[in-house]
């Protein structure tokens, strides 16, 4: 009799849960930057936080921290708050829910958020890790994809895991598809969570790492906000530092072109913190740089630097005092930018998928040189 030795995905989810190495889930903040340098000038910075979900861990039953205001019973900042004298007594008595991935929160994991249409393969599907696709292979809505490529919907996958397996398999998948491997290690998303019951975000992005923890891979999720499409970049990464550059192929901004460079500065680094009891844990530091340039030279550096905390009770009600409602303050400033851009810096407004010389930035920018050599 013939026994196998191959580990079952039970073991291996085993063992990642008992893995002390394992990177535990994390609260990351810091900031967000935008740097435009043509046709005009405009600069901006704000606080910016992510979700650092663990995927792994999570697939394997670690679960998420369950944070409400219970504990604000007696905290003066409640008790001073408009909320004690709004809200029914019933309800504070409970608890407000703050974070939480099994019901409603003023911040809400859900896993069918990220990484929509993607499923995992079938019996009669394969993508190996030769299988890799350049930077500029994309997967567009008009695009077919052949039998043994196709993409089904979430819901194929949810009706046979659970949504934290299945955002899992999702992800596997997507790195295949985007960046040729599946990393080896745990994988960690950055995520932008439900906020107040609204999902929004313009980014999400998801590191690899091998058995040594040591970053191999990210996944960009990229979402156009005025057309509500998303798009994936995926790369290979040598490490704590990499560069790397591609052509852009997905219309993001209505005041970029669609004929661009992106040159990546990504930088993920493991920190040591010790806690009030003394306990030691991993952090981590990212810092994620894009120069956008095309042939009129550098046109906007944009990007994110953010260091990582233990994902704990104390860590997220810290956060929501100072934050409580990012999304929608991130979508007011999207919007907010976009205006002053518009009507007081007089960028000129892209159409989707147009290219500098056929847009109004080429005229504009050409009548500017122009003025200047007179």
């Amino acid at each position: 009799m013939t026994v196998s030795t191959k580990p079952t995905n039970d073991m291996l989810r085993h063992e990642l849960a008992c893995d002390t190495t394992a990177l535990a889930h994390q609260l990351l903040e810091g900031t967000t930057w935008h740097s435009r340098l043509l046709p005009n000038v405009n600069n901006f910075v704000y606080p910016y936080r992510y979700w650092g979900i663990n995927i792994s861990a999570l697939a394997a039953g670690q679960a998420l921290p369950e944070v409400n205001t219970a504990a604000f019973g007696e905290h003066k900042v409640l008790g001073e708050s408009h909320l004690s004298k709004i809200l029914p007594k019933k309800l504070l008595a409970k608890g407000l829910p703050l974070f939480s991935a099994k019901t409603k929160a003023l911040q809400q994991f859900c896993p069918n958020d990220y990484l929509e249409g993607f499923n995992s393969l079938s019996s009669n599907e394969s993508l190996n890790d030769n299988e890799s696709l350049n930077d500029n292979e994309s997967i567009s809505d008009n695009e077919s994809i052949s039998d043994n490529e196709s993409i089904n919907s979430n819901e194929d996958i949810d009706n046979d895991l659970p949504s934290n397996q299945a955002l899992e398999q999702r992800l596997s998948q997507a790195f295949i598809k985007h960046a040729g491997s599946s990393p080896t290690g745990d994988m960690l998303g950055l995520l932008v969570c439900r906020n107040a019951g609204m999902y929004f975000s313009p980014v999400n992005f998801y590191l690899g790492f091998n058995e040594q923890q040591t970053p191999t891979h990210l996944l960009a999720e990229v979402s156009n906000t005025p057309w509500d499409k998303r798009h994936y970049y995926g790369f290979l990464l040598e490490g704590e530092e990499t560069e790397f550059c591609h052509d852009k192929d997905f219309h993001v901004s209505p005041f970029n072109p669609i004929d661009q460079l992106y040159r990546w500065q990504v930088t993920v680094k493991r920190t040591q913190q010790h806690t009030v009891d003394k306990q030691s844990s991993t952090g981590l530091q990212v810092r994620i740089a894009i120069d956008i340039s095309d042939e009129r030279g550098e046109v906007l550096k944009t990007g994110i630097k953010i260091s990582g905390v233990p994902l704990t009770e104390t860590t997220v009600r810290n956060s929501l005092r100072k934050n409580p409602l990012m999304n929608m303050t991130s979508l007011a400033r999207i919007y907010g930018q976009a205006f002053k851009l518009y009507a007081i810096k007089k960028v000129p407004y892209i159409n989707y998928d147009e290219k500098l010389a056929d847009s109004n930035q080429k005229t504009s920018t050409s009548l500017k040189s122009e003025t200047l050599n007179d």
